[in-house]
């Protein structure tokens, strides 16, 4: 039989699959998503894994560890599948909830507090959406989010370990995306913890964490090393062009990020109140702090979207479990009257949120048809069955109890339900997927691409680099020409042999010209 531990370990890891299973295979990629995967296929093509490329041409605009993570589940699975590249990140986003589980019972030596605040992250809507996505960020947040637990559970036990795990997790989220996570969560746990324990920064340990900061720099900076004194100016291009891309694009103004708990989901109340609830004891002090630094921290950035919010999504995950451990704690009696109407409030949102969601899948399910009626009556039996759970049975001893767990269910439970039939939906009405599939001829064919304009996501599902046409004739003696219309310039040298059509990300239909030189 499992011990306790390991069935919440279970538990957990279980609920996060299905949380992140039921939105991995909906999306359709974006460009950002496009060029981690662009850049892991042409790692293997070119078998070059130190100096990653885009469409042919350098890409050092991010740190390699997530395309080397690609490529290298590209290489063992001998798959292109997109639902399949974003297994790397789901399994990320399953060890940060672990982790936090693991961290919490050596910092805090509750069980129960430990497993409220995995469960609260692994439902929280914008952790599941960022996991489903083959993306940067998930990684170098999730580390150094790891990174300060891994940090304070070292300074309250002096563990050389969780040390060693503090620097080798800086390091992953350095070659990740740079120091955008050290920045945007390991520094504002510093500040918290030593403005809360200000005699702590003259301790030896807090020197050993300075040297392991200072390791940890070093040995992540090899591969930037490297790739400047190899391609100088080159490098340093880039890294001019992204410093000022951060100062200038997506800006947006200081209060960017205050909507953050809308996207918390169904933890959206909870979310509020512990903003404005100060703990009392100093240890829970820290992990308010943190939040609160986090926030002003990443709005001091001039470059804002909303998934660098995530670290708000991290630390939050924390601050609600501590205010879950307290209503699980306290006997309903005891509460103050603020307390027992956020969870009234809160048992009403839920109750609206299912209903709404039952209302939603009748009229596209039932009325629409846009599913089939097996799944239809699955969905309505769960919906039902969990207002029935839900609604009845209440005991003093047991409501604050059930309204927290079914918090954290609706979440999972309307992921799953509407992320299956809007997937149906979509492939009826062709808003997600292609109905214009690519020709295998054009795949198999190894004429090179030209085009005049073209977006990134067509490079990787062309699967192969598109070079851009400029005034010179190419020298190829069959290529392919990308475009909405005919290459009048290239059709005096090439004669068109056979045309295909060509659905684009952004759903516009243009044709590929396959050209052959005339003699």
């Amino acid at each position: 039989m499992f011990s306790t531990k390991r069935k919440d370990i279970f538990v957990l890891t279980i609920l996060s699959f299905f949380a992140l299973l039921s939105l991995v295979w909906i999306r359709e990629i974006d460009s950002s998503e496009a060029r981690n995967l662009i850049s892991a296929r042409e790692i293997l093509q070119n078998s070059n894994w130190w100096t990653p490329t885009l469409n042919g041409h350098f890409y050092f605009e991010n740190p390699p560890l997530p395309v080397w993570i690609t490529a290298f589940v590209m290489m063992i699975t001998h798959s292109h599948s997109e639902v399949v590249l974003r297994l790397p990140n789901m399994l990320c986003c399953i060890f940060t909830v672990l982790f936090l589980y693991r961290s919490m019972i050596r910092i805090k030596k509750d069980r129960l507090f430990a497993f409220l605040c995995s469960f609260v992250l692994l439902s929280t809507f914008m952790f599941i959406k960022l996991g489903a996505e083959n993306t940067w960020d998930i990684y170098t947040y999730s580390f150094a989010f790891c990174a300060s637990l891994a940090f304070y559970v070292y300074i309250k036990y002096g563990e050389k370990k969780n040390l060693y795990r503090m620097g080798i997790l800086l390091i992953l989220s350095f070659l990740s995306k740079g120091p955008v996570g050290f920045y945007s969560l390991f520094i504002p746990f510093l500040l918290a913890h030593y403005i809360i324990f200000p005699k702590e920064i003259f301790r030896k340990k807090t020197f050993s964490i300075i040297f392991s900061i200072i390791i940890a720099i070093a040995i992540a900076s090899i591969w930037g090393i490297s790739m400047y004194l190899n391609h100088g100016n080159y490098f340093l291009d880039v890294i001019k062009n992204e410093v000022i891309a951060w100062r200038t694009k997506h800006h947006h103004s200081f209060i960017f990020y205050t909507d953050f708990v809308v996207y918390m989901g169904s933890w959206l109340f909870f979310s509020i109140y512990v903003l404005f609830k100060i703990p009392k004891e100093k240890e829970s002090k820290i992990f308010y702090l943190w939040t609160i630094l986090v926030l002003i921290f990443i709005s001091l950035i001039e470059m804002k979207k909303k998934k660098y919010g995530l670290p708000l999504y991290l630390t939050s995950s924390i601050t609600i479990g501590q205010l879950c451990i307290y209503y699980f704690r306290k006997p309903y009696l005891e509460l103050r009257k603020r307390e027992k109407t956020l969870l009234i409030v809160q048992q009403l949102f839920l109750i609206v949120v299912v209903v709404g969601s039952l209302v939603f899948l009748t009229y596209f399910g039932f009325i629409k048809k846009e599913i089939s009626f097996g799944l239809f009556f699955l969905y309505a039996i769960l919906h039902l069955l969990f207002l029935f759970l839900f609604a009845v049975g209440y005991t003093e001893i047991s409501y604050a109890k059930r309204v927290i767990i079914f918090t954290g269910l609706t979440m999972l439970l309307v992921n799953f339900s509407s992320s299956w039939i809007l997937e149906s939906k979509f492939m009826q009405n062709n808003l997600l997927r292609f109905r214009i599939p690519i020709d295998q001829e054009v795949l198999e064919n190894p004429a090179p691409i030209y085009s005049a304009a073209f977006d990134i996501e067509d490079v990787w599902r062309l699967g192969k680099e598109i070079k851009l046409l400029n005034k010179n004739i190419p020298d190829e003696r069959i290529i392919f020409f990308l475009g909405k219309n005919e290459p009048k310039d290239l059709l005096k040298t090439y004669e068109i042999k056979k045309v295909y059509n060509y659905q684009k990300v952004t759903h516009d239909t243009e044709k590929l010209y396959l050209l052959e030189k005339i003699y």
